[in-house]
């Protein structure tokens, strides 16, 4: 062999052996990287090739789009990577089978080697003259290129390109790469397509893994959802799967058949349905079990049932029952739902008693209405006279009728949130000062003690519906209190807040149905068996008003020996203030004698309050109790002494200094038969009334 061949061998065995180093330092380092980056490896093994070579190694990947783009590339020397993003700016990327056959890797499905680029092949394969000079500028002499698949997709390319020396346009040095070098440059694009598509198969099983970590997310999230609406409902459902094993169970189940189904879980509806009915009940079991059966025997029914059970409390359930089935129409098992419907029978029983005891209700005023109406039209037709007492007793019941439609119109209001509450000041001694002496007029056969608070009880709150409270307590405590009995009214002031209660001696109320007193209808037992009238909403509409005004009721009560009601309501803001005028309630039927009169006494600094007729004086007296009281003694509709002797029959302002004035000579005789605190006669000098005053108010002395 001659010296040239064997010198041309060693440089082959060299080239080879240096090929084989570069390929075993790539394997290395691909061996050492695993992650989703598909172009990280690329930079690798562009690194560990540059360092050997020298040359530009350059990989490029098909795009989605089916162009074929520089992903990776690199050269040693500055000046080449400089042009390289130039030419990059310029030249767009390009469909993977675009440019020569002859030359296109991917097209031909092999490597293609380029020994010799000649100006031609640029000017072929360039678009235009910039372009073409700058690739001359790189001084590309050689190029080998290898094709990178994907199975039958293409994947992308790898070139090994080498450039004249230094740029200097030389040809010298210049590597050339030939036929050679085709198994080296395959075997690298073989090592970079397995490496892009390992990253890529990382990177699927990361998307994978992360959907599938949203999908379990949300399933999770899903389950603790339905797990929540299931373990809240308030109904009880168990669900069993298509041999009939007990899936689920709802606690609500536990608490309406008393057993701890959760730990049946896993067992036979057979079983489980046994256990059920010797729980809850005593009777009918085979025929219950018999029906439950056949609705697990037919695996198209659906069953609804209406069950009593007797244990561990009596109540009644709905019970439905459905067969589940998956979206082909496989069945998947039996639902079946417990809905307690206890109260809503308990509410049906209350709405049937109560139209049973509206209707008698209402029927009894009717009846005597009825009676004294026909008489009324008897006497009229016969051109009798008809008394005034009959009609004022057919007026009595027409306003026991209004009294019970009125009361069914609160509940209408109540709940549609209609009522409408007034705010004004108040004070509750004389609120209830005037319900007492109203009561006390009327109810004659029971004794009722008043014990008010000394100084004023002052709230902020509507009189009317107030009134209705006070007046629906006392009904209460004189109906259910026997003759004679004496119910006890009281007012107190406690720390920020005023106290109303009302104790008679009555039937009392069993301490099991206290709880439900308030309830919309409820009448408890021992007032229904003892014929007792009444709609039950009394108290409903009462409870309601207090607690508008942002108060609260207390009941202590003992069968036999009567109740106590008690409701609490906040002191107006002003509430400590002291009242430092006092009340004169000035009654003359002069209009004249009024004005002058009362401008006296408001200079004075007394609070005055005037009535022209007796009448209107008994409601002013009624409505706000007065510290004194100036009545004339000649009026019409009502005369003074009349409106004296009705005051004191009726207990309205027990106590209250009453002067009398007149123009009569035996005013102080009518005075002292009439027990009035003090007299004038008209004319009368100022120094005279303000004697009177000082002396019968001494703490609110006139000034």
């Amino acid at each position: 062999m001659a010296d040239g061949d064997i010198e041309q061998e060693r440089a082959r065995l060299k080239a080879a052996e240096g090929q084989q180093r570069i390929l075993s330092d790539v394997s290395r380092v691909l061996l050492d990287y695993v992650g989703a980056d598909e172009v990280e490896p690329l930079r690798r093994i562009v690194q560990k090739t540059t360092e050997a070579l020298g040359d530009w190694c350059a990989f490029s990947l098909v795009q989605p789009d089916g162009t074929l783009k520089n992903v990776a590339a690199y050269h040693p020397d500055p000046r080449q990577r400089e042009l390289e993003k130039k030419l990059n700016a310029l030249v767009p990327p390009q469909q993977w089978d675009a440019g020569p056959r002859e030359f296109n890797a991917l097209a031909l499905r092999r490597a293609v080697a380029i020994e010799d680029i000649t100006d031609d092949m640029l000017r072929l394969s360039q678009p235009s003259e910039e372009v073409y000079q700058l690739y001359k500028e790189l001084g590309m002499t050689s190029a080998v290129v290898a094709p990178m698949f994907d199975g039958e997709r293409p994947l992308g390319t790898f070139a090994l390109v080498s450039t004249t020396a230094a740029n200097t346009g030389a040809n010298t040095g210049a590597r050339r790469y030939t036929a050679n070098d085709l198994d080296f440059v395959e075997a690298l694009a073989g090592r970079a397509a397995l490496a892009v598509r390992n990253a890529r198969l990382v990177r699927e099983l990361g998307e994978e893994r992360d959907r599938q970590q949203v999908a379990r997310t949300a399933l999770e999230q899903r389950a603790a959802e339905l797990s929540a609406v299931f373990n809240s409902n308030p109904n009880g459902i168990a669900l069993f799967d298509a041999a009939g094993i007990l899936q689920l169970a709802s606690p609500r189940l536990e608490e309406i058949f008393g057993l701890e189904i959760s730990r049946m879980v896993g067992q036979p509806w057979q079983e489980i349905y046994r256990r059920k009915l010797s729980q809850a009940v005593s009777g009918n079991r085979e025929q219950l079990f018999n029906r439950i059966a056949e609705l697990f025997g037919d695996r198209t029914a659906r069953g609804v049932d209406d069950l009593e059970l007797e244990r561990p409390t009596h109540r009644f359930v709905n019970r439905t029952t459905v067969p589940v089935r998956g979206p082909d129409g496989t069945y998947l098992g039996r639902l079946v739902v417990y809905t307690d419907v206890t109260e809503q029978r308990e509410l049906d029983r209350q709405r049937s008693d109560f139209l049973t005891v509206a209707a008698h209700e209402l029927r009894t005023p009717l009846t005597p209405l009825s009676m004294y109406l026909q008489s009324i039209e008897r006497r009229l037709v016969r051109q009798q006279p008809v008394e005034l007492e009959m009609v004022v007793k057919a007026q009595r019941q027409v306003g026991r009728l209004s009294k019970l439609v009125e009361d069914l119109l609160d509940v209408s209001r109540l709940e549609s949130r209609r009522m409408q509450i007034a705010r004004d000041r108040l004070d509750l001694n004389d609120l209830a000062d005037s319900v007492v002496a109203d009561f006390r007029s009327h109810s004659r056969n029971h004794e009722i003690v008043f014990h008010r608070q000394k100084e004023a009880v002052r709230i902020d709150g509507d009189r009317q519906r107030l009134e209705q409270v006070l007046v629906n307590l006392l009904q209460n405590a004189i109906k259910y209190s026997p003759l004679g009995g004496q119910v006890v009214v009281r007012v107190e002031r406690l720390a920020g807040e005023g106290r109303f209660s009302v104790t008679d001696p009555g039937i009392g109320i069993p301490v099991e149905e206290q709880p439900r007193l308030f309830q919309r209808f409820f009448r408890a037992a021992n007032a229904t068996t003892r014929n007792y009238g009444g709609l039950g909403i009394g108290l409903f509409v009462s409870d309601e008003i207090v607690r508008s005004h942002g108060g609260r009721f207390e009941v202590e009560s003992a069968v036999g020996k009567g109740s106590t009601f008690t409701f609490y309501l906040p002191l107006s803001s002003e509430a400590g203030a002291v009242r430092t005028r006092a009340r004169v309630l000035l009654v003359d039927d002069d209009p004249e004698i009024l004005e002058a009169t009362g401008q006296v006494l408001r200079e004075w600094g007394y609070a005055v309050d005037e009535a022209r007729d007796g009448l209107t004086a008994l409601s002013l007296a009624r409505g706000t109790r007065p510290d004194l009281m100036l009545v004339d003694l000649m009026m019409p509709v009502m005369d003074g002494a009349t409106l004296i002797e009705q005051l004191r029959e009726e207990q309205v302002a027990p106590g209250v200094p009453v002067v009398v004035f007149s123009a009569d000579r035996d005013t102080r005789d009518q005075a002292k038969r009439l027990a009035a605190d003090a007299s004038l006669r008209k004319p009368f000098e100022l120094q005279e009334l303000q004697d009177v005053m000082e002396r019968l108010l001494p703490q609110h002395s006139a000034t």
